[in-house]
């Protein structure tokens, strides 16, 4: 009879230890956020980042001393200064991103609306910390 209700603790045991483990797999498959758009993400990678950041691009390149100097001296591709500017300007923006993700410790940042909240959560715009550090 001791055997009997021994073996009924273990079920209940083995029973609960599969009901929280069904919850915390049940956690998991909802994430809080969701990329949607792969192709906008600037820093990161992954389809469920756990803090995430967006930015607007355009406005942050508009800041960019060397791409300014681009739009102001109307550059092409045609003209070696482009590409050498292009190079630091792009240089400059990725350093602000990876800055940007280690200050605040953002695990991805993307284009505004290429990330997405699954549950309310806000995503926060990152875009005029970006254009600080970019104009430094």
């Amino acid at each position: 009879m001791l055997s009997r209700g021994r073996s009924f603790s273990w079920v209940g045991l083995v029973l609960s230890l599969a009901c929280a483990f069904s919850s915390v797999r049940a956690e998991e498959d909802d994430p809080d956020f969701t990329v949607t758009d792969a192709d906008k993400v600037y820093y990161g990678k992954g389809k469920h980042p756990e803090s995430p950041a967006v930015i607007k691009a355009d406005d942050v390149w508009a800041e960019i001393p060397e791409y300014k100097k681009i739009v102001e001296d109307d550059l092409d591709e045609d003209d070696a200064e482009y590409h050498i500017l292009m190079k630091k300007a792009t240089e400059r923006f990725e350093k602000a991103l990876k800055d940007e993700a280690k200050r605040e410790d953002h695990d991805l940042i993307a284009e505004v609306g290429a990330v997405k909240s699954n549950n309310g959560k806000k995503i926060p715009d990152a875009t005029k910390d970006l254009i600080e550090l970019v104009t430094r």
